[in-house]
Parts: C-alpha cells; sequence; structure tokens
C-alpha cells in the first residue's frame, strides 16, 4: 500500500467527459499509464474513503469546464490506486494558468516534474477523506 497523501502528473491536455470516445479512452489510458509508473510496484490499490486533488495547469485559456475533467481520470485510477471511484467521497478540480507565478511550499517531486516539462500537465493528489462529520 502507497503512503498517503500520493501523487503524480500527467503531461498534456485533459479529455473532457463529453470528449468523442477514441479521444476519452486515449487520454484514460495516459493517464492510467502515468499513475502505474509512479504507483509503488506491487502496491495494491486503495480501500477505504479517500479524497482527490485534480490541478490542470493549462498553457492560457482553460481546456474545458473542470468538472468535466474529473470523471475521466477518476475512472482511470480504478483497479490500480483505489478499488473503485465510489471510494472518492470529496473530489477538488482545479484550473490554473501554467504561466503564471506561484509561491510553492512543499513542491513534490511530482509537481516539480510537471513544471520542468515546459507545457501543460495535471497533477493529481489522492489524500485520506476527512473524518465523518466534519465538513471541508
Amino acid at each position: 500500500m502507497s503512503s498517503l497523501p500520493w501523487d503524480f502528473v500527467v503531461l498534456g491536455v485533459p479529455v473532457s467527459v463529453q470528449a468523442k470516445s477514441t479521444s476519452r479512452t486515449r487520454w484514460k489510458a495516459a493517464v492510467s499509464a502515468a499513475a502505474r509508473a509512479a504507483w509503488p510496484t506491487g502496491g495494491e490499490p486503495l480501500r477505504g474513503r479517500l479524497q482527490i486533488h485534480v490541478t490542470c495547469y493549462h498553457d492560457s485559456a482553460p481546456p474545458l469546464d473542470v468538472d468535466n475533467m474529473l470523471k475521466p481520470i477518476q475512472d482511470a485510477l480504478i483497479g490500480i490506486v483505489y478499488v473503485d471511484d465510489g471510494q472518492l467521497v470529496d473530489c477538488h478540480g482545479h484550473l490554473r494558468d501554467v504561466n503564471a507565478q506561484y509561491g510553492v511550499r512543499g513542491m513534490t517531486p511530482a509537481q516539480a516534474h510537471g513544471f520542468v516539462s515546459d507545457g501543460p500537465f495535471v497533477h493529481v493528489r489522492i489524500e485520506p477523506a476527512p473524518e465523518l462529520g466534519r465538513l471541508p
């Protein structure tokens, strides 16, 4: 099992849940491949309640609505990172311009890889879900 929080990046521009089937399939395959490469070798998918943060660092104009970017990414992680996307009790999506200036504390190696890639990328972070009875 991987320790949480855990993160990885996918280089490129995400595809909407409303995109053509072939585009969605290619994007989900890219997300799955990036997750497998970052997931610990032999690591089993997580069980239990989780939350996901997805940040698309785009180049100038946001490529899609933030909510439309989440579902293909969530689906691509099934069986790799978690058993089922129903475990995701909190989902957070963010769109940020990759050309903006950011002050970052505690940058992860995955985030650094995205920023030095010199193009758009998606950062995905999985964390334990907050305690029951506690609002985000």
